[in-house]
């Protein structure tokens, strides 16, 4: 019996071992120090950056073998007023020992150096989604909580990306790089259109390749200008950018009028986004519901604003072939950069998303798939 409980004592003392070790040396990635080895992932953080909840934040590092990057911000919801931030329609923090940053830097996505990935040798730096804000803001942002209680959500988006671009920059061994995508998806996409200005301005105004890739954010919002403005505190500089209630569309047009044809700028969506036309509804009718017609207003919303998007030589590539979740209803899926299916071909268009954004890297940028805007889906429901 003595035997058998040494047995199970050593066992439960190498499992415990060995979770930690798999904390320590896979979830919890090593703090970005001088000299980062290639193709392994460190994290940046620091006292000054700040989730939504004041916990620390963190953001990850990836140094590659080309001299050439990727900056990739993460979406997750939105936070625009106290009741947005009662309900916690956003993600509030990093998740526990990074599982967030695991299952986007390794689930397949543009993040994850598979052989797929022609941005696998590329520098990558992740800003993971934590303070509600498109990575914009610096306010202390003053709500009364469910329970009546005053509380501060930290907007600290634009805070946070600033000392990540800095530590990154500074630590990372980034020197004149050949070429820069910034991207995003969902809400991320919100803050690779918001900050891509802000990037080739201030920390690589020499790149001869300058790509801004924005998947799936298409939201109209009457007051974004005042959200940016007074909710999130974003630098004027960019809160003066958005003047429409589409501000993804504002901080395009800002962007070209700032660069003209040296950045390239790629929109891609699903025809159908099921997440998009729920969040739409939420704001239009106060129903976060998705069905087949509020899927239809999104198409041709969608449909709407394609011609504002080619006005400022931007190049789009339109999918469907996903279903949302499984439903089987016309509904298509919410993003695709952060998916294996972004190196798919779902749309049967001949090039796949991922090749199609590397493409434009090197001065080849096309349209895809904008006839699904005006395809006719089969009701079913």
């Amino acid at each position: 019996m003595k035997i058998a409980l040494k047995i199970i004592g050593i066992v439960l003392a190498a499992g415990l071992v060995s979770l930690l070790c798999v904390y320590l040396f896979v979830l919890q990635y090593p703090k970005l120090k001088q000299n980062p080895k290639d193709g392994k992932w460190y994290r940046i953080t620091g006292d000054d950056m700040l989730c939504s909840d004041g916990s620390r934040y963190k953001a990850f590092f990836r140094k590659g073998s080309e001299n050439k990057v990727l900056i990739y911000f993460a979406g997750g919801g939105i936070s625009i007023n106290e009741e947005t931030a009662r309900e916690d329609m956003y993600i509030r923090r990093v998740a526990p020992i990074d599982r967030f940053a695991n299952n986007m830097m390794n689930s397949g996505g543009l993040a994850t150096a598979t052989e797929d990935n022609p941005f696998r040798d590329w520098t990558v730096i992740v800003l993971p989604y934590a303070t509600g804000d498109f990575h914009s803001g610096t306010n202390d942002f003053e709500y009364t909580d469910k329970e009546g209680k005053k509380k501060i959500l930290y907007h600290h988006g634009y805070t946070n990306y600033t000392a990540v671009m800095q530590k990154a920059v500074e630590l990372g061994g980034i020197s004149d790089p050949e070429a820069v995508m910034v991207t995003g998806y969902s809400a991320g996409a919100g803050g690779a259109s918001l900050l891509a200005s802000d990037v080739f301005t201030n920390y690589f105004p020499d790149a001869k390749s300058k790509t801004v890739l924005v998947d799936a954010m298409l939201m109209f919002i009457d007051n974004w200008h005042g959200i940016s403005a007074d909710v999130w505190k974003s630098p004027q500089a960019i809160s003066d950018r958005i003047r429409t209630n589409n501000i993804v569309l504002d901080s395009l047009t800002a962007l070209h009028e700032d660069f003209g044809d040296d950045v390239k700028i790629l929109f891609v969506c699903s025809s159908r986004d099921g997440e998009l036309a729920k969040a739409q509804n939420l704001f239009d009718n106060g129903k976060p519901e998705v069905n087949e017609t509020v899927a239809d207003k999104f198409q041709q919303d969608l449909k709407k604003t394609m011609p504002q998007f080619k006005d400022i030589g931007a190049y789009l590539y339109i999918w469907d072939g996903l279903p949302l979740y499984d439903d089987p209803r016309n509904m298509t899926m919410h993003t695709i950069i952060v998916t294996p299916a972004v190196y798919s071909d779902p749309a049967h268009l001949g090039i796949s998303v991922a090749d199609w954004a590397y493409n434009a890297t090197n001065g080849k940028a096309e349209d895809y798939g904008l006839d699904l805007v005006d395809k006719v889906y089969e009701k079913t429901e």
